[in-house]
């Protein structure tokens, strides 16, 4: 956890101020995110207005679709000023993600098997040299690109792991895995929503083997989560809302675009964090 950040709300906590601005992307986001989760349950806790301000903004989106900094923040100050700022929080749960021994991490987009691979070489590209395309707001769109090329005609070289996935509600997967996403984001504006619109709890998941059957032309469909009755578990398909999943054989992961390394022989479970309050709208 970046240190300014838990020196920053260090100082939130002690005052008990209740209103407070994150201007951010992803990452610094859950650095708060993981800093609040982790204290002790029944420990007070701010209100959180998550501004958009880095490079991939995914839960500011969530919270204030299509929302600017500038607009949000005047919107939020307004109505903390003539007292309507409660008619605008929701509680959100992050993901938990849990390891043992290790203390448990906690965020909104956990990714792993091509996800995992795509972030670690977009980020790898980011910072291996010079140029707009290096370090300008084009690079990950353009590594992206071409490892898409390239994933159409099998040469990417992108991890497919071999994972045993069991998510209580959903039901289990296993195989070697091209996809693995889970969240408790609701993806309210756009058309990218990859979960299928069945099951039921706080996650949602969705997890894709290599031999899926038609997974490029059922890639649309999984995209904008329009998923069709033959994109079942049997199919190489699993997608929905579940309680909790656990994951085996997993080496990696993304958690809102922070990337971890892990025990492959241990297992590692998701479940849903501490309610957390946030402004919305």
């Amino acid at each position: 956890m970046g240190h300014d950040v838990s020196a920053a709300l260090d100082r939130v906590l002690a005052r008990r101020q209740r209103h407070v601005a994150v201007l951010a992307g992803d990452g610094t986001v859950r650095d708060a995110v993981e800093k609040l989760a982790g204290l002790a349950p029944g420990h007070w806790l701010p209100d959180l207005l998550i501004l958009p301000g880095g490079r991939t903004n995914l839960t500011a989106a969530d919270l204030v679709p299509r929302g600017d900094a500038l607009g949000t923040l005047s919107d939020a100050l307004a109505r903390a000023g003539d007292g309507r700022w409660d008619s605008a929080v929701v509680e959100r749960r992050p993901l938990g993600i849990v390891q043992a021994p290790a203390p448990p991490r906690f965020g909104f987009f956990f990714g792993g098997a091509w996800v995992d691979s795509v972030v670690r070489r977009a980020q790898d590209h980011r910072y291996g040299g010079t140029g707009p395309l290096r370090t300008g707001h084009l690079s990950s769109p353009w590594v992206v690109a071409k490892l898409a090329a390239l994933a159409m005609v099998g040469r990417a070289d992108l991890s497919t792991p071999a994972l045993a996935i069991e998510a209580e509600g959903c039901g289990s997967l296993y195989g070697d895995m091209r996809l693995l996403l889970a969240t408790t984001l609701l993806h309210r504006t756009g058309a990218l929503d990859p979960y299928a619109p069945r099951g039921h709890g706080p996650l949602r998941l969705t997890a894709v083997t290599a031999g899926a059957r038609r997974f490029w032309s059922a890639l649309p469909r999984l995209l904008t989560g329009r998923y069709s009755t033959a994109m079942t578990a049997d199919k190489g398909y699993l997608s929905g809302r579940c309680e909790r999943v656990r994951i085996t054989g997993l080496a990696g992961y993304v958690l809102d675009g922070e990337r971890f390394d892990t025990d492959p022989a241990r297992p590692i479970e998701i479940v849903p964090g501490p309610a957390l309050r946030f402004f919305s709208r």
